[in-house]
């Protein structure tokens, strides 16, 4: 009897955290076995996320298409080491690629691909060499066909860096020595087409190209460490922020492409290996810590400023991944032991945290960036309640877009506006609240 009021109350104590947390359970996650320590996670959509790992030389892989509800395994012909890479590309379609050899101990590594819900697996692209080492595969949310991969240098001189544009079928493959020769697992990033990275292990260093992998350029961090665990940056290469496995709750930021680093505090009682993300299309990006409570943490200003969420007692983050849709950003993380969380997160547009003064008039700011590609932001004030319409409009005054129209209280808001869609050129944004009306000009260059 003891033990049954013990297993309720634990029930409760889940039940209640999951009702007033931001990050929720995912139930079905507790059926996943077999993944180990360090899993990794690639989300497609709200509903829609894959996870992979392995252990003992048994590779494992999972999948849910119904929210969390329940996960389905589905490694299916899959041979071989343990896997620290995923990119998925839709409900059947996913890459994950392995560390060499059983532990992670490097050797001829692969990426693997399934194009049948994990049925079968087809190998797509090997290192070659004794010391490969895939440390992730990431993609562009717009274009999910075209990915991003880097290895640690399969004979211990030059890494292999790789694209693909027909969701990993063919690889167009080069090499780089910027950095080091050993990638950070798990901190394998790309934000467009033509900007992509990753972090060093043994140095508190990253590795990134702005032009598509064709060259790579080594950034020294800030702070100090040993092995950098995560590296994200915006949508035009301008902002990147870094973490190494013992710089938080410090991690690095630069404001200049990479070329200069300062120390940003964080996250409070956070430490351990971090990973962090950034949410194509916005000023939003994402960290999370394998050691301490409450361990995910989210900024709305690129970096400069972070606010802790709740992740329903869910400790010991080891990846998370993103989408951003319909101004809503759908995520979800994994554990170390394999439990799995999620979050809706539409809170981005909201509250400037950098302008806490009450206006007295209606305000529209200049976008920023400008240029910019393909998101920017849009900043303005309301002096007193009001209904709020901002509307984007081509250069010929036809409207394109509906930013946000609704009822505002006082304050100074930001609304973050994705125009991937749409080509380049001249646009305009125009502000209406009751008889107030300002019309900016801003312009998108690919």
């Amino acid at each position: 009897m003891k033990y049954l009021k013990l297993f309720v109350l634990a029930v409760a104590f889940l039940f209640a955290a999951n009702t007033y947390s931001q990050w929720t359970y995912c139930n079905g996650s507790i059926n996943m076995t077999g993944l180990g320590t360090t899993p990794f996670i690639s989300v497609v959509d709200q509903n829609t996320a894959w996870v992979c790992g392995g252990t003992g030389g048994v590779p494992k892989v999972y999948r849910t298409t119904n929210g969390g509800a329940n996960f389905v395994n589905a490694s299916g012909t899959l041979t071989g080491p343990e896997f620290y890479a995923i990119w998925a590309i839709d409900a059947n379609t996913c890459l994950v690629g392995d560390g060499g050899a059983v532990g992670g101990a490097g050797g001829n590594a692969k990426i693997w691909r399934t194009s049948d819900a994990g049925t079968t697996w087809t190998t797509v692209l090997t290192t070659g060499g004794t010391v490969g080492f895939f440390n992730g595969i990431a993609g562009v949310n717009s274009n999910r066909n075209f990915a991003f991969t880097q290895s640690d240098a399969p004979t211990g001189t030059s890494q292999l860096v790789a694209t693909t544009t027909n969701g990993g079928v063919t690889w167009t493959v080069g090499s780089t020595t910027a950095g080091g020769t050993t990638g950070g697992a798990g901190s394998v990033w790309c934000s467009s087409t033509q900007i992509m990275g990753y972090g060093i292990s043994g140095f508190a260093r990253v590795s990134y190209s702005l032009n598509g992998g064709t060259t790579f350029t080594q950034g020294t961090l800030s702070v100090a460490g040993t092995f950098t665990s995560g590296f994200a940056c915006n949508d035009n290469g301008s902002t990147m922020i870094a973490v190494t496995n013992t710089s938080l709750p410090s991690i690095s930021r630069s404001t200049n492409s990479g070329t200069s680093w300062s120390t940003v505090a964080a996250a409070t009682g956070l430490s351990g290996l971090s990973v962090m993300k950034w949410i194509q299309g916005t000023n939003a990006c994402y960290l999370s810590a394998a050691t301490g409570t409450n361990g995910i943490k989210r900024s709305v200003d690129g970096g400069a400023t972070w606010t802790a969420m709740t992740t329903s007692a869910i400790t010991g983050f080891n990846d998370m991944g993103f989408v951003f849709t319909g101004g809503t950003v759908y995520g979800y993380a994994v554990a170390g032991d394999g439990s799995v969380v999620k979050v809706s997160d539409a809170t981005l547009t909201g509250v400037d945290p950098n302008n806490t003064t009450t206006p007295t008039t209606f305000a529209l700011q200049q976008n920023y960036p400008n240029p910019f590609n393909p998101a920017t932001m849009i900043k303005f004030s309301v002096p007193e309640a009001s209904k709020v319409t901002l509307k984007i409009y081509n250069s010929v005054g036809a409207e394109v877009m509906t930013v946000t129209d609704k009822e505002y209280a006082t304050g100074n808001y930001i609304e973050n506006v994705d125009m991937s869609s749409f080509s380049t050129g001249v646009y305009f944004y125009t502000l209406t609240a009751g008889n107030f009306k300002e019309t900016k000009k801003m312009m998108l260059v690919k």
